[in-house]
Protein backbone atom coordinates (compact mmCIF):
# COMPACT_ATOMS: atom_id res chain seq x y z
CA UNK A 1 0.00 0.00 0.00
CA UNK A 2 1.18 3.41 -0.29
CA UNK A 3 3.27 5.28 2.32
CA UNK A 4 1.93 8.82 3.44
CA UNK A 5 4.82 10.55 4.73
CA UNK A 6 3.73 14.47 6.41
CA UNK A 7 5.80 16.88 6.33
CA UNK A 8 3.96 19.27 8.54
CA UNK A 9 5.57 22.75 9.11
CA UNK A 10 7.97 21.23 6.29
CA UNK A 11 9.45 25.18 5.61
CA UNK A 12 10.37 25.38 9.39
CA UNK A 13 11.17 21.95 10.87
CA UNK A 14 11.59 19.64 8.18
CA UNK A 15 13.90 21.53 5.45
CA UNK A 16 14.64 19.12 3.00
CA UNK A 17 16.82 20.74 0.08
CA UNK A 18 15.72 18.71 -2.23
CA UNK A 19 12.39 18.02 -1.65
CA UNK A 20 10.73 19.27 -5.19
CA UNK A 21 13.02 17.17 -6.95
CA UNK A 22 11.93 13.84 -4.97
CA UNK A 23 8.28 14.55 -5.38
CA UNK A 24 8.00 12.54 -8.18
CA UNK A 25 10.72 9.71 -7.68
CA UNK A 26 9.06 9.05 -4.16
CA UNK A 27 5.83 8.74 -5.50
CA UNK A 28 7.12 6.34 -8.27
CA UNK A 29 7.98 4.28 -5.49
CA UNK A 30 4.93 4.33 -3.45
CA UNK A 31 5.91 7.23 -0.63
CA UNK A 32 3.44 9.98 -0.99
CA UNK A 33 4.86 13.11 0.65
CA UNK A 34 2.20 15.12 2.35
CA UNK A 35 3.58 18.38 2.29
CA UNK A 36 1.96 21.53 4.71
CA UNK A 37 3.03 24.76 4.37
CA UNK A 38 1.57 28.41 6.10
CA UNK A 39 2.25 30.38 2.77
CA UNK A 40 3.51 30.12 -0.31
CA UNK A 41 6.05 32.01 0.35
CA UNK A 42 7.31 30.36 3.00
CA UNK A 43 8.04 27.54 0.41
CA UNK A 44 10.29 30.01 -2.01
CA UNK A 45 11.97 30.83 1.23
CA UNK A 46 13.35 27.36 1.36
CA UNK A 47 13.32 26.29 -1.84
CA UNK A 48 13.53 29.48 -4.06
CA UNK A 49 11.35 30.58 -7.12
CA UNK A 50 12.00 27.11 -9.09
CA UNK A 51 12.11 24.71 -6.60
CA UNK A 52 8.81 26.23 -5.06
CA UNK A 53 6.61 26.30 -8.48
CA UNK A 54 8.38 22.43 -9.28
CA UNK A 55 6.79 20.95 -5.70
CA UNK A 56 3.42 22.84 -6.69
CA UNK A 57 3.73 21.42 -10.16
CA UNK A 58 4.58 18.15 -8.86
CA UNK A 59 1.86 18.13 -5.97
CA UNK A 60 -1.14 16.30 -7.77
CA UNK A 61 -3.22 17.15 -4.74
CA UNK A 62 -3.28 20.83 -3.10
CA UNK A 63 -5.77 21.76 -0.36
CA UNK A 64 -5.83 25.86 0.15
CA UNK A 65 -7.23 26.46 3.15
CA UNK A 66 -8.57 29.59 5.06
CA UNK A 67 -5.86 32.70 5.81
CA UNK A 68 -4.33 32.94 2.05
CA UNK A 69 -2.71 36.41 1.86
CA UNK A 70 -0.78 35.83 -1.13
CA UNK A 71 -1.95 38.14 -3.96
CA UNK A 72 -0.15 35.90 -6.43
CA UNK A 73 -1.00 33.01 -5.20
CA UNK A 74 -4.79 33.68 -5.34
CA UNK A 75 -4.40 35.01 -8.42
CA UNK A 76 -2.85 31.71 -9.74
CA UNK A 77 -6.03 29.47 -7.72
CA UNK A 78 -8.08 31.46 -9.60
CA UNK A 79 -6.58 31.00 -12.73
CA UNK A 80 -6.39 27.01 -12.23
CA UNK A 81 -10.14 26.65 -10.57
CA UNK A 82 -11.03 28.61 -14.63
CA UNK A 83 -13.24 30.82 -16.06
CA UNK A 84 -17.31 29.99 -17.30
CA UNK A 85 -19.76 31.70 -19.41
CA UNK A 86 -21.95 34.06 -17.53
CA UNK A 87 -25.05 35.73 -20.06
CA UNK A 88 -25.89 38.80 -20.43
CA UNK A 89 -28.38 40.77 -20.96
CA UNK A 90 -29.52 43.82 -22.94
CA UNK A 91 -32.17 46.02 -23.39
CA UNK A 92 -32.35 48.81 -26.05
CA UNK A 93 -35.40 51.28 -26.27
CA UNK A 94 -35.98 52.16 -29.66
CA UNK A 95 -36.86 56.02 -30.26
CA UNK A 96 -38.29 55.78 -33.17
CA UNK A 97 -41.27 53.15 -32.85
CA UNK A 98 -40.71 53.17 -28.71
CA UNK A 99 -40.00 49.57 -29.35
CA UNK A 100 -37.76 47.40 -26.61
CA UNK A 101 -35.37 44.91 -28.12
CA UNK A 102 -33.30 42.35 -26.16
CA UNK A 103 -29.76 40.62 -26.82
CA UNK A 104 -28.20 38.20 -25.18
CA UNK A 105 -24.74 37.15 -25.17
CA UNK A 106 -22.06 35.54 -23.51
CA UNK A 107 -19.45 37.33 -21.35
CA UNK A 108 -16.35 34.88 -19.81
CA UNK A 109 -15.67 35.27 -15.90
CA UNK A 110 -13.48 34.11 -13.19
CA UNK A 111 -15.16 30.57 -11.33
CA UNK A 112 -13.56 32.05 -8.58
CA UNK A 113 -12.51 35.29 -8.01
CA UNK A 114 -8.78 35.87 -6.28
CA UNK A 115 -10.67 37.74 -3.47
CA UNK A 116 -12.74 34.60 -2.97
CA UNK A 117 -9.42 32.43 -2.66
CA UNK A 118 -8.82 35.12 0.21
CA UNK A 119 -12.31 34.39 2.08
CA UNK A 120 -11.94 30.81 2.06
CA UNK A 121 -14.56 30.06 5.12
CA UNK A 122 -12.76 28.85 8.11
CA UNK A 123 -13.16 24.92 8.59
CA UNK A 124 -13.80 24.26 4.54
CA UNK A 125 -10.48 24.32 1.77
CA UNK A 126 -10.15 24.42 -2.17
CA UNK A 127 -9.20 20.87 -3.34
CA UNK A 128 -7.51 21.27 -6.28
CA UNK A 129 -6.70 17.40 -7.57
CA UNK A 130 -5.39 16.55 -11.38
CA UNK A 131 -7.85 15.74 -13.82
CA UNK A 132 -11.25 16.29 -11.58
CA UNK A 133 -12.98 19.74 -11.33
CA UNK A 134 -12.39 22.28 -8.63
CA UNK A 135 -14.18 21.69 -5.57
CA UNK A 136 -14.88 23.04 -2.34
CA UNK A 137 -14.61 20.43 0.59
CA UNK A 138 -15.74 20.91 4.53
CA UNK A 139 -12.67 20.00 6.84
CA UNK A 140 -13.33 17.46 9.56
CA UNK A 141 -10.62 17.85 12.75
CA UNK A 142 -9.40 14.35 14.19
CA UNK A 143 -11.40 15.03 17.36
CA UNK A 144 -14.77 15.06 16.11
CA UNK A 145 -13.86 12.17 13.84
CA UNK A 146 -15.42 8.82 14.13
CA UNK A 147 -11.08 7.53 14.99
CA UNK A 148 -10.83 10.13 18.05
CA UNK A 149 -10.31 7.53 20.62
CA UNK A 150 -7.84 5.68 18.58
CA UNK A 151 -5.64 8.59 17.90
CA UNK A 152 -6.02 10.28 21.52
CA UNK A 153 -4.51 7.17 22.43
CA UNK A 154 -2.06 7.21 20.18
CA UNK A 155 -1.02 10.61 20.94
CA UNK A 156 -0.78 9.72 24.79
CA UNK A 157 1.67 6.97 24.21
CA UNK A 158 3.78 9.35 22.07
CA UNK A 159 4.17 12.34 24.27
CA UNK A 160 5.36 9.74 26.94
CA UNK A 161 7.69 8.21 24.61
CA UNK A 162 9.16 11.67 23.94
CA UNK A 163 8.95 12.74 27.87
CA UNK A 164 10.44 9.39 28.81
CA UNK A 165 13.02 10.26 26.26
CA UNK A 166 13.73 13.82 27.14
CA UNK A 167 13.87 12.58 30.88
CA UNK A 168 16.58 9.68 30.44
CA UNK A 169 13.73 7.52 31.19
CA UNK A 170 14.06 5.42 28.05
CA UNK A 171 11.15 4.10 26.21
CA UNK A 172 8.11 2.82 28.18
CA UNK A 173 6.39 -0.22 27.58
CA UNK A 174 2.60 -0.38 26.66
Amino acid sequence: PPLPVVLDEAANICRIADLPDLYSYLGSHGICPITILQSYEQGEGVWGDKGMAALWGAATIKLIGAGVDSPRLTRDVSTLVGQHDVPVRSLTLGEARGGVSEQLSLRRQEILEPAAVREITPGTALLLASGVPPAFVRLRTWFTGPRREEIAAHITDATELIRAGATGEGPVPR
